[in-house]
């Protein structure tokens, strides 16, 4: 028997209520509620109704099959794994053993404020990330072994200590993901702390503390990453294949990456089909700001008064930092023709502000305008074969690039006329 809100409805009111009225709230607490758990609360909602999470800790791995709202009372709504399986085989789902906090089997799900804490203390995996033994894989995924779930929801969600995956659209489908905070997600280098799969959406305002890869798409179909901020991760905010299913090209806007972990990657692109825009970003303290790598298709990645500072950056003995980075490579995929624009961007203290370079599979080229590019040990490096038409830019002093008080331009790069004051 679902639970209408007390002194909502008087019983007139009910037979005439239309059916979206007529939605319940069940709610979930120690006693004298709908259900002592997540899942029996679901299991008693119809579709539309609303699941309220009272404070408490519940240990469940929750199965959402039908369209509601699950909602708790922030951090005091504490969710942890009743099963420990973290690093299991067989992709994200482990073809369904994996441990996940919140599996979604149903389109129209939203996911409002609860703490989903993957390390149960009364369990014991064994598997140790940065302090916490995980037992969950994952936080809250789509089961992208049954279909497509569109309209996913989460906002205000904290999620800690996953193997894995932090808030993942696995399937296809569409969603939004809004001010959550996601930390501790780098059991695998393949881990990703927010990620979508072949949909579209919205990744706002979000917060991502030491994952390996903190936000990225793989074949988006059209994705927003607006205002997001990440830290101490070792890749920022990037997208794969975009538009590899067709779509729209994703748009990266407003966020800021800083402190990445050695190594570590800004904002970047790889193998577009689409043509994806980088604008008004901050990245501080990553070893590569900006990059391109390869693409699918004639297309060319757009970056647009992005802010790129390396101060601080940690690498690797002998391992270059690069401000912006456009190169065919598509690393252990091979190689790719790559395309790039630059625009108003500031790229201060690399080794290299920008690097160009082309080893097989296609030609790389640049084309940089009214960039600020100074205090770099290189200001800008075209390798054999790249076209870099770097013209009207401003290299730190009127003179031009080579003169004292400007960056270098070394190799094809090409930065006549340029820019006799800074822009």
């Amino acid at each position: 028997m679902k639970t209408i809100l007390a002194g909502a409805l008087t019983v007139g009111a009910l037979l005439f209520a239309s059916p979206a009225v007529l939605a319940a709230t069940l709610t979930v607490c120690a006693q004298h509620c709908s259900s002592t758990t997540i899942q029996g609360a679901v299991d008693l909602a119809a579709a539309g109704d609303t699941v309220d999470v009272g404070p408490g800790t519940y240990v469940e791995n929750v199965v959402v099959d039908r369209p509601l709202t699950l909602q708790g009372a922030g951090s005091e709504s504490v969710l942890l794994p009743a099963v420990s399986n973290p690093s299991c085989s067989g992709g994200s789902l482990c073809g369904g053993a994996a441990s996940t906090l919140i599996l979604v089997e149903a389109d129209d799900v939203t996911i409002t404020g609860l703490l989903l804490e993957g390390d149960n203390p009364g369990l014991k995996s064994g598997v140790m990330v940065r302090g916490a033994d995980v037992d969950a894989r994952n936080g809250i995924i789509t089961n992208h072994l049954l279909g497509v779930y569109q309209r996913l929801t989460v906002s205000e969600v904290d999620v800690r200590d996953v193997y894995l995956r932090g808030i993942y659209a696995s399937s296809g489908g569409s969603f939004t993901f809004t001010d959550n905070r996601v930390a501790n997600v780098e059991g695998d280098p393949s881990s990703v702390a927010i990620f979508n799969y072949g949909g579209s959406g919205l990744i706002s305002g979000n917060t991502v503390t030491h994952a390996s890869d903190a936000i990225s798409s793989n074949g988006s179909t059209g994705t927003r990453y607006l205002g997001n901020v990440v830290r101490l991760s070792g890749s920022g905010v990037h997208t794969d294949n975009n538009g590899w299913f067709g779509g729209a090209g994703d748009v990266i806007r407003g966020n800021t990456v800083e402190d990445c972990t050695l190594d570590g990657y800004g904002l970047w692109t790889f193998a577009p089909y689409l043509e994806a825009t980088f604008a008004h970003n901050r990245v501080h303290g990553c070893s590569v700001g900006l990059a391109a790598f390869g693409s699918s298709a004639s297309t060319t990645t757009t970056f647009l008064d992005n802010t790129v500072d390396g101060a601080g950056a940690t690498r690797s003995p002998g391992q270059a930092s690069l401000g912006a980075w456009v190169s065919t490579t598509l690393f252990t995929y091979g190689f790719a023709p790559v395309s790039a624009s630059f625009q108003g961007n500031q790229i201060e203290h690399f080794d290299t502000g920008v690097l160009v370079d082309q080893t097989r599979g296609g030609a790389a080229t640049a084309t940089l305008r009214d960039d600020t590019i100074l205090d770099n040990e290189t200001g800008a490096s075209g390798l054999p074969g790249t076209t870099v038409d770097a013209a009207l830019d401003w290299w730190g002093c009127a003179a031009g690039p080579g003169h004292k008080g400007c960056d270098t331009a070394t190799g094809t790069v090409d930065f006549t006329p340029w820019l006799t004051a800074k822009p």
